[in-house]
């Protein structure tokens, strides 16, 4: 009974650079620990180095993955220097994983096992679920106009907020669900 319980448990958590320095490490410790014990995590997005892929507002669901679990392509979460990154996997190898935001110029340092937390499984927009999107050709397209301009990122993040709130103010039906992200 235990066990069913804990799986029904999700922590909802929003990490932001404007939240003050001395609470951040604290809810990334708090939300670490939820994943590492309940094994799947509901986080927000609020920055763009995942662009087109992933927004500003959208909600990841994570569930706790090991290094062998990973694959080329994955997005994933771990945690370096007292924050969350949700980067897609460059490449995986034995002791270490490369990863890249898809709006970023260069890729990260390599990532340590200890360092990954999970990878994505779920992305949330506008109230409708889905599975993570993979790189496509237009989606390529507009991450390297975001690599390359900041302007080109600016008016991209400022057409989906509008887009946001349009529909907000039209109260537009959200579409129904997809099928199932395969796990």
């Amino acid at each position: 009974m235990q066990k069913q319980q804990e799986k029904l448990i999700v922590c909802n958590v929003v990490v932001s650079s404007a939240i003050p320095a001395m609470d951040q490490p604290c809810k990334c410790d708090l939300a670490s620990e939820v994943l590492r014990r309940f094994g799947e995590l509901r986080i927000q997005v609020t920055g763009a180095s995942m662009l087109p892929s992933l927004w500003p507002g959208d909600l990841l669901t994570v569930r706790s993955a090991h290094l062998s679990e990973v694959s080329r392509g994955d997005i994933v979460l771990f945690f370096r220097d007292s924050r969350f990154f949700v980067h897609r996997a460059l490449r995986v190898f034995a002791d270490h994983l490369l990863t890249q935001g898809d709006g970023l110029a260069t890729p990260d340092l390599p990532v340590d096992p200890n360092e990954l937390l999970g990878r994505v499984v779920s992305v949330a927009r506008h109230g409708v679920a889905g599975c993570p999107p993979p790189p496509g050709t237009f989606g390529g397209l507009l991450a390297f106009g975001v690599r390359r301009s900041t302007l080109f990122c600016n008016i991209l993040l400022r057409f989906h907020f509008a887009s946001w709130r349009l529909r907000r103010a039209f109260a537009v039906v959200s579409r129904p669900q997809g099928e199932a992200c395969p796990s």
